[in-house]
């Protein structure tokens, strides 16, 4: 499936890493992690919110770092990715003329050298991501207004069918279950086999 792909952009939409985005602490600094794809391109950017660096891969640089990294397959190594962004499993070093970006920990990262962006590209990266997060989190708020209506309405519905269902009368059930202990006239209450001794009434003289 992914072998007919025929750009570095159609593999990565196929791979479900063409638009996807994380944060990652670094020290004192905080980065956003994201990646793009602009014409036949995937790109992956690395921001501080001010400087933006990225490293743009065609299909001949997809496949060679593919290989670099031992991953027989464009699936196999998308999911890699995917997964390491997911769980926020990133390391961002910045070097005097460029970022280092490993996606994944141990033997099984990915490893990207991003470098700065030009002036424009800063500026036209930067407005998409803007953009982009803002529609992503509008898109969510409207998904959660939508769940939030559609569970109101179910509890409703169950309210208005009779209020739910009936619960049995337990203290009712209690109640009936119970045997009613019958006091025997000349017996004990507390053990009801044995009689009561009549109290003496002295000698009674005719």
């Amino acid at each position: 499936m992914f072998q007919n792909m025929s750009s570095a952009k159609a593999l990565a939409e196929e791979g479900e890493v063409g638009q996807i985005f994380t944060t990652v602490d670094s020290g004192s600094c905080r980065f956003l992690c994201y990646t793009s794809c602009i014409r036949d391109c995937w790109i992956i950017h690395v921001s501080d919110g001010i400087d933006v660096w990225r490293s743009v891969l065609d299909q001949a640089n997809l496949d060679s770092h593919r290989e670099l990294a031992d991953v027989n397959s464009c699936e196999a190594y998308f999911l890699r990715f995917k997964k390491a962004f997911t769980h926020g499993d990133l390391l961002v070093t910045k070097q005097p003329r460029k970022i280092c970006l490993e996606v994944g920990t141990g033997a099984t990262s990915l490893k990207f050298d991003l470098y700065e962006a030009t002036a424009s590209e800063r500026k036209s990266d930067l407005q998409s991501a803007l953009f982009w997060l803002a529609d992503t989190s509008v898109e969510t708020t409207k998904k959660l207004g939508k769940c939030e209506e559609e569970l109101n309405t179910m509890k409703k519905t169950r309210g208005g069918a009779g209020g739910g269902p009936i619960l049995p009368d337990v203290d009712n059930k209690k109640r009936s279950g119970q045997v009613k202990v019958q006091k025997q006239q000349g017996h004990s209450i507390v053990n009801p086999s044995s009689k009561r001794r009549k109290a003496a009434q002295g000698v009674q003289f005719d």
